[in-house]
């Protein structure tokens, strides 16, 4: 019976096709599938976000190093982001340059290999999990602005970050060993990816619900005007992942894997790239829409040219 291709988590489809696995023999070097041209154009623009990514994820991380105002508990969900992002732009990305252009590593250093795929699955469980992590506590922080301060702490914020990673971690590790398939990974970030979607409009409603109700309390309304700012800001690195993640979740739709293995492969190799590239936007959306990072980050860049004078 041939595979519905309608279907995005085709459990045949996400075997034969993944780009980490290379199960299908016949398609599984990228010189049976990707002309010279297209390589090039693939490199160019996973180095591109390899380089500012990485530049634009250490500033994250150094700003909230070097700045005790970036400590609250979104930036350190922030943070914890920021870190994921890092691996993919800073180790994950210029793996997969290497890996494209020696598609026999496989074979040649198993480690290798091994040390790819583990990165590659870990970060985007970790990508996953860090937004919703932080959506659930703006969703505590909106809907019960006075039990959230009085109960929500860093040490909690610390343990639940320390809970994504170990997810991640597991997930990660279960694949490398090929105790998962890409099936499962694929399924668990896009029922994360929907949950958080869902409980962003249900922040929304409720913040603007309380904004109506407490308009005339100046103190409450500015505490609710930046928390609402916050939730916009982590929103727009949801919608902007989601985005990345389109084009992935409807290639099986638009070229069948059954009866095109070789098209199929192609499109996946672009729309992988675009989901690891997103690690490379984050930074400059906490930068356009937080006066803080932007503080942050020209201090870190600016040179001191008479520092060493007394």
């Amino acid at each position: 019976m041939a595979q519905n291709p309608f279907n995005p988590l085709n459990q045949t489809c996400w075997n034969c096709t993944d780009i980490q696995t290379g199960t299908s023999e016949d398609y599984s070097s990228t010189t049976h599938v990707l002309s010279k041209e297209s390589m090039v154009v693939l490199s160019v623009i996973s180095a591109f976000a390899s380089l500012i990514g990485s530049i634009g994820n250490a500033l994250v991380l150094l700003a909230v190093l070097k700045n005790e105002t970036l400590r609250t508990i979104p930036d350190l969900f922030i943070t914890s982001l920021a870190f994921s992002d890092f691996t993919v732009c800073a180790l994950f990305l210029p793996m997969s340059i290497y890996h494209l252009h020696h598609p026999d590593a496989k074979d040649e250093n198993m480690s290798f290999y091994l040390a790819k795929i583990f990165l590659g699955h870990t970060s985007m469980v970790a990508s996953a999990t860090n937004m919703f992590a932080v959506t659930v506590d703006r969703v505590f922080a909106i809907r019960f602005p006075f039990k959230y301060i009085a109960t929500m702490t860093t040490a909690h914020a610390l343990v639940e970050i320390a809970v994504v990673w170990i997810i991640s971690l597991t997930f990660g590790a279960l694949y490398t060993r090929q105790l998962i398939s890409s099936l499962h990974i694929a399924f668990y970030s896009v029922i994360l990816l929907f949950s958080t979607m869902i409980m962003y409009v249900y922040i929304f409603v409720t913040a603007k619900r309380q904004e109506n109700r407490i308009q005339d309390i100046t103190r409450i309304s500015d505490g609710s005007a930046v928390e609402k700012k916050v939730a916009k800001t982590i929103f727009t690195v949801v919608g902007i992942y989601a985005i990345c993640w389109l084009p992935t979740l409807l290639l099986p739709a638009v070229v069948n894997p059954s009866s095109k293995p070789i098209e199929f492969r192609r499109g996946f190799f672009w729309v992988q790239t675009l989901l690891a590239c997103n690690s490379a936007l984050n930074p400059f959306i906490y930068c356009m829409r937080n006066h803080k990072y932007r503080s942050a980050f020209s201090k870190i860049l600016r040179i001191k040219r008479f520092s060493d004078r007394p």
